[in-house]
């Protein structure tokens, strides 16, 4: 998503078209600002500007704020680096969650990772890593692997999927086995919440950043925020075996 690349405005009504033209004439200003001072500075209320930010398309006020802060580095030509990667980019629950997944890794029979793409190499990372604790793990690169013939008689399976755009349409197809399985659990790890993949998937450990991509296929956006997902995963993991 972009701030400055909405165009559905007809949507909005006077009141975002106020919020809207605030926003684009204090663009220096608005990273550093919360809810209320936008709000007492446009002359409207605070759930005013949540509804706006929730009509752009963005889940809270924090992601809107590190991604508008993102891209007015991108229209400025600065480089944005690693420094954007904080805790505002990930949702106020993603240490619980993490917390819930590592012991349903911990308690598992086997964990299979499915990534495809820039993602596989975090499926291989994952696995390797993992299976120090003595626990069945393999990862899936080719999503169109008979998984689901493989572990028709096994139990207590985890699947992680890692995907970043959570709308790949083979691992949807391949999810897809397994949804209404009671001897499977499935974890996405995306960069959208509210995804196909997400919505599939038991457990979400999402987070947000801003989409880069070179052309049609490439995409260069961070991955970073997948290795401290998948670092605090392990570091529960470490706590929970004794190790």
């Amino acid at each position: 998503m972009s701030f400055y690349s909405f165009k559905d405005f007809d949507k909005l009504s006077e009141v975002d078209m106020a919020i809207y033209r605030f926003i684009t004439n204090n663009s220096s200003k608005i990273p550093y600002m919360r809810v209320r001072d936008i709000a007492n500075e446009a002359h409207v209320s605070n759930s005013s500007i949540m509804r706006f930010i929730h009509k752009l398309g963005y889940s809270s006020f924090p992601e809107f704020k590190v991604l508008f802060q993102s891209e007015q580095r991108r229209k400025s030509g600065e480089p944005t680096g690693m420094k954007f990667v904080t805790k505002e980019n990930f949702p106020a629950d993603i240490e619980d969650k993490i917390k819930v997944v590592a012991q349903k890794i911990f308690e598992a029979d086997s964990v299979i990772f499915l990534g495809i793409g820039s993602s596989s190499m975090f499926a291989g990372y994952g696995t390797r890593q993992i299976a120090v604790h003595e626990i069945n793990t393999f990862y899936v690169s080719d999503p169109f692997y008979p998984l689901a013939e493989q572990l028709k008689n096994s139990t207590n399976n985890v699947l992680i999927t890692i995907s970043n755009s959570g709308e790949t349409p083979e691992l949807i197809a391949l999810l897809n086995n397994f949804v209404n399985d009671a001897d499977a659990s499935l974890v996405a790890i995306t960069g959208n919440s509210n995804s196909t993949i997400a919505r599939l998937s038991q457990y979400n450990l999402s987070y947000h950043v801003p989409i880069h991509k070179i052309g049609q296929f490439y995409d260069m956006t961070t991955k970073v925020p997948v290795l401290y997902i998948m670092e605090s995963i392990l570091e529960n993991l470490a706590y929970l075996d004794g190790k």
